[in-house]
Parts: structure tokens; sequence; C-alpha cells
């Protein structure tokens, strides 16, 4: 008499729903974050203008061609970290640019057309910029990176250089 085995495949599916409640409880699902922007307060009057001086601003305009223009001049997105560095230091004390870095004012103007990929990329070399600059000041003035300072010399930081960003709207390019 021949005798068979089998293998009791009963407990088997017990055990795989066992694994997989466990896994789906203790497996972390990454969420999107988005750009961490701060936005402005609402406007609670009527008209929310305001006159920014010309020699204040660096406007930065981009279209859907992947052109982008920063004061009205054709430029590339590697130069401009350099260029807003450039304008907000204003070493050369030029007349055209602001007389204090707290005062310069940064205004984005983008083509509906734009993908999101190119609006990070701006935002990036524009946030590039400011932490080369803040860490400059932060090493002349405390001799620290801005991660090792207290909380009051980091404030004084972001006060010499507060990053100050606007979006108007879209303009027309003629390139």
């Amino acid at each position: 008499m021949r005798t068979t085995t089998t293998v009791n495949a009963g407990s088997m599916a017990d055990i795989a729903f066992l694994m997989l409640i466990f896994f789906l409880t203790t497996t972390t699902i990454e969420t999107d974050k988005g750009l961490s922007q701060t936005l402005p307060e609402p406007c609670k009057t009527k008209d929310c203008s305001s006159q920014i001086a010309e020699r204040n601003l660096f406007s930065i305009s981009a279209d859907s061609d992947g052109n982008y223009l920063v004061n009205d001049e054709l430029t590339s997105i590697e130069t401009l970290s350099e260029e807003i560095i450039q304008f907000v230091k204003n070493t050369d004390q030029s007349e055209n640019k602001p007389a204090q870095p707290k005062n310069a004012v940064l205004n984005f103007q983008f083509s509906r057309e734009l993908d999101y990929k190119a609006y990070v990329e701006i935002l990036d070399q524009v946030k590039t910029a400011y932490k080369q600059m803040r860490t400059t000041y932060s090493q002349q003035k405390f001799n620290k990176d801005p991660d090792q300072l207290s909380e009051s010399e980091l404030k004084l930081v972001l006060e010499a250089y507060p990053l100050n960003l606007g979006e108007s709207a879209p303009a027309i390019f003629n390139l």
C-alpha cells in the first residue's frame, strides 16, 4: 500500500493574510510635500498693489519655449543665481540696483503654458542665491554656518537678506 504525503495548505492562507496585515500596518507611505513657500497674508483692503522703486525690482520672466528674461534681457537658467546675487548685493553701488539687500524684490512673470519643472528650476536658482548670500553673511558676522546659528543670530541673517518674492500677471513675450 502506497501512501501519499500532502501538505495541509489551510493554514498557509491564514499566514499570508497575517503577513499582509503586518506589512500594511507597518509600512509608511511617502506623501508629496510640495514646495515650502510662505504665502502672503490675504489682502484686507480694496487696493493691494504696492509701489516698488524701479531700482529695487529684479524681474524674471519665462515663456513656454524655455526662454528666460532677466530685467528684459535674454539669459540662461545657469546664470540666474549669480545675477540675483550681483543684483541684491550691489557691490558696485549702482543706481539701478537696491541700496540695501533687504530692499530687493524679485518679481516672477510666467507664461501660463510654462511647465512646472521650469518653475521649480527658477525657484531653485533663487533659493540657491539667497542661501549663498546668507551663508557668506553669517560667516562674516558670526564666523558660523547658518545651521550652527542660534535663533536670534539666524533672525538677524534673515533680516539682512530677506527673500521678497512676488508674482505678477503673465507678460506677452516679444523675443
